[in-house]
Order: structure tokens, then sequence, then C-alpha cells
């Protein structure tokens, strides 16, 4: 009859070379899953597109009637916003379908599940998606609105009535322009996290920007005049890209919208993640 022996497992030795899966693994899929698709691409080309587009025309025809308008139109004239406006207007659009489609195309083709197979904790899943988008957009958007910023300034110097970045509140602008059009992103990143679907995410992240703002003047004009800083969009972002004077006293300044902005987003944020780890994929 054979010995049978058996060999003492020492505690752990099992999980020798076994790593715990973490954040930084988890975000390099999450930047793999993000530049390798072509709607990143198009879209973010499309961001940065439409924005010196607006430049261009905008500028290009305020230079040429230049000599036709009246002394208090040029003394109003803000050659700063002019440049940036576009970013800010078209920018949200463009990135707010980028963020929905983020977290939402997981979704709607249960890759979702997979994800989640290879790294159980949902919370680092749904973290590294926000911080590489974020670092995608921050990476477009500020280029972006500094390439806008300049190409306008161009084309208005036969005017005499360009910016410098020297200039009281002009980089203020442009830096802002660029942070609203990233936090836009992951506030409707954190809608996709809730609503779990793309048509859904893009119709309500629409709808907060854009429609919200333009039901309130419904309101009494006192109430709107209380309400109107809270509500991005409208003359939220002509505050946000001016180098002037506040556009309207019923508005926070600059940093102030984009702190209730900002406010915004963490809400959406915040519940979306909660709704990640308590609802199945």
């Amino acid at each position: 009859m054979s010995a049978v022996t058996t060999q003492g497992v020492r505690p752990g030795a099992r999980t020798t070379g076994r790593r715990r899966a973490g954040l930084p693994g988890t975000l390099r899929s999450e930047l793999t899953k993000i530049i390798s698709v072509r709607s990143t691409y198009w879209a973010l080309a499309v961001l940065v597109l439409t924005s010196v587009v607006w430049s261009i025309a905008f500028c290009a025809g305020t230079a040429a009637h230049w000599a036709h308008m009246s002394a208090q139109s040029r003394a109003g004239f803000d050659p700063t916003q002019s440049s940036v406006i576009g970013l800010v207007l078209f920018g949200q659009l463009v990135i707010a379908v980028l963020g929905a489609l983020t977290i939402t195309a997981e979704y709607s083709t249960q890759a979702i599940r997979t994800s989640l197979t290879v790294m159980p904790r949902r919370g680092v899943v749904y973290g590294a998606k926000a911080a590489v988008f974020a670092a995608v957009a921050v990476a477009v958007a500020f280029p972006a609105s500094f390439l806008a910023w300049f190409v306008g300034q161009r084309l208005l110097a036969s005017t005499h009535a360009e910016a410098t970045l020297g200039q009281p509140n002009v980089l203020r602008a442009v830096v802002a322009s660029a942070i609203f059009v990233v936090l836009c992103g992951l506030f409707s990143y954190g809608l996709g996290a809730v609503l779990r679907s793309t048509a859904g995410t893009i119709t309500a992240a629409y709808g907060f920007m854009f429609l919200l703002p333009q039901l309130a003047r419904a309101l009494p004009t006192s109430w709107y005049n209380d309400a109107i800083r809270w509500l991005p969009g409208g003359q939220f972002d002509g505050a946000i890209s001016t180098s002037g004077p506040p556009i309207s006293s019923h508005l926070f300044s600059t940093w102030g919208e984009i702190a209730v902005l900002g406010g915004y987003t963490a809400v959406v944020l915040i519940a979306g993640a909660l709704l990640l780890r308590r609802r199945d994929a």
C-alpha cells in the first residue's frame, strides 16, 4: 500500500501573485474604452470645431462692421465673450452627449455586467469612469477655449478693441468657460448613472440646461429674479463668459455661478454612485 502524504499549505499561498483589483488598473481600462470608440473623437472634434467656427464668424463679422457700429455698441462690446461664448453655448451640447454615452453605452450593450465582474468594486468603476472622462474633457475644453479666444482676438485686431490675457477678468472668462463645459459633461455623466438610458439622459440634461430656465420666465418677476441665479442656462451662460461687469445684478459672480453648477454636478454624481451600488447591473 502506498503511503499518502499531504503537504501543508501556508496561509495565503493560494493568493500568491494575485493582487486585489484597484484603481490604477481600472483607470487604464476606462481610458482604453473611451479612446477606442469613434464617437469620442467625433464629439471632441465637433466641440473644438464649433467653438472656433463661432469665434471666426462672430469676430470676423464684428470686425467687418466695426466702422458702422454706434459708439454705444462699441463701448459695450466684450471681445473675450465674443470669442468664447461659442464654446459655452455649443460645447455644453456636445459634451453632454459624450458624458451620457460614457456610461449609458455600457448599459445599452450590457457590457456593464462584464465591467463589474472584472472589477466588483462598483465605486472604483464609477469613480474611474468619471475621472477618465473629466481628464479627457479638460484636455480638450481648455485648449479649445484658449484657441477660440486667440483666433477671435486675431480677427479683432483691426478694430483695436481686442483683449489681452493680462487685462482684468479676461483669463478668468477663458478658464471659467472651459470649466463650465467640463462640469456640464460630468453632470450628464451623473445623470446617465441615474437614468441608465442614453436618450433619457440627454433629454434630461438638455431640459435642465435649456428648458428649465425658459420655464422659469413664467414666474412672477420678483420670483424669477431670485431663482435665475440658481438656474444654469439663459443669462447664466453670459455671466460665465464675460470679462466685463455682471450682466445682471440678480446673478452671482462668475465663480459663484460656476459653484452653483458644481453643486448640481456633485449631487447627481453622488446619486449616480449610490444607485450603482444599490441596483443590479
